[in-house]
């Protein structure tokens, strides 16, 4: 993974929001990290019942995983720009459909990508559309540059 501002196209020491497929557990989920208000967000589409399975699944995982972003933040870009401690982890139920299958899970995360606000998704996926999304997903890597 490069984060150098030339490859990227823009400065990545400027951006405030950052959204991580993470596959765990045989399954993808989503962790998206707000460094100006210090918080986790983990959506899993395999976990949407009320209950704590979400934190307890993924609370480990989200903390390394904040603090390894922290940390390499501060490697790439000096210490201080994104601070390890004193942050937040949510487990919010925005997803309104019932647990997917580990299968569907990655497609899932891409529908999450595209349509979460920060506080709600702005559409439900039906499985006509689940279908069209991995199409869709399976086309553009194959006419990714360098494929």
């Amino acid at each position: 993974m490069t984060m150098d501002s030339k490859v990227m196209g823009y400065r990545v020491d400027w951006l405030k929001k950052f959204m991580f497929p993470v596959h765990f557990m045989d399954c993808w989920s989503l962790y998206i990290l707000d460094t100006d208000k210090k918080i986790v967000m983990v959506l899993d589409p395999k976990e949407t019942n009320l209950s704590d399975e979400m934190k307890i699944k993924h609370g480990p995982l989200a903390r390394k995983f904040q603090q390894k972003l922290c940390t390499l933040f501060s490697d790439m870009f000096g210490a201080g720009l994104v601070e390890t401690t004193g942050w937040s982890f949510v487990y919010p139920l925005v997803a309104q459909h019932e647990p997917c299958s580990r299968e569907d899970s990655g497609v899932y995360v891409a529908h999450y990508v595209l349509e979460f606000t920060g506080l709600y998704l702005r559409s439900t996926i039906t499985q006509g559309q689940i279908e069209h999304l991995r199409k869709k997903i399976a086309y553009e890597i194959v006419i990714m540059k360098g494929n």
